[in-house]
């Protein structure tokens, strides 16, 4: 039988934007934290974390740039008080990856982030933090992250500018 080659190790960074955000630390990468704050959770939020529509969530917002251009917009959602024990209720870049912080800081391992791909068009925030036209078109990446046991952990609302960023997926048949 002949060897199966193993492509995970081969998968530009671009390819899972998710798990790259989630596995690299802020302070490492050109960009800064926008905004830190405790909002009440919007429907579609709510629902992928569980938790009741207009609970109190933190919504921390970064843009990262790639040659000194705006080129990723981030918004984690999280609960209070993961965010008070990992530092991601404050302005500050964090020194450690998202994954890290909330693994060592609750004791619950990521076990899969489930992604949903859309193209639209940008929210105001995003015209204004990414620089762009409002009928430009972003990549947006709508993601849950759950535990190994299946409880959501936080939710990662992800824009890409479309000029920017392609899709592809390659996998063995």
């Amino acid at each position: 039988m002949p060897e199966q080659e193993d492509t995970r190790m081969d998968e530009p960074e671009r390819t899972r934007p998710i798990r790259t955000l989630l596995d690299r630390a802020e302070a490492d990468d050109p960009g800064q934290v926008t905004y830190v704050e405790q909002r009440p959770a919007r429907t579609g939020v709510a629902r992928l974390l569980d938790v009741a529509e207009g609970a109190p969530l933190v919504l921390r917002q970064r843009v990262a740039l790639q040659d000194g251009v705006p080129a990723e917009f981030v918004s984690l959602w999280l609960d209070p008080e993961i965010a008070r024990a990992t530092g991601l209720d404050t302005q500050t870049p964090v020194t450690t990856s998202v994954r890290e912080l909330i693994e060592s800081a609750t004791g619950r391992r990521f076990g899969r982030v489930a992604a949903h791909l859309t193209a639209r068009r940008p929210t105001s925030a995003e015209v204004k933090t990414l620089g762009l036209a409002r009928n430009m078109p972003v990549l947006g990446v709508l993601a849950t992250v759950t535990d190994t046991q299946g409880r959501p952990v936080l939710v990662v609302d992800l824009a890409l500018p479309g000029e920017l960023y392609e899709l592809t997926d390659a996998y063995p048949l």
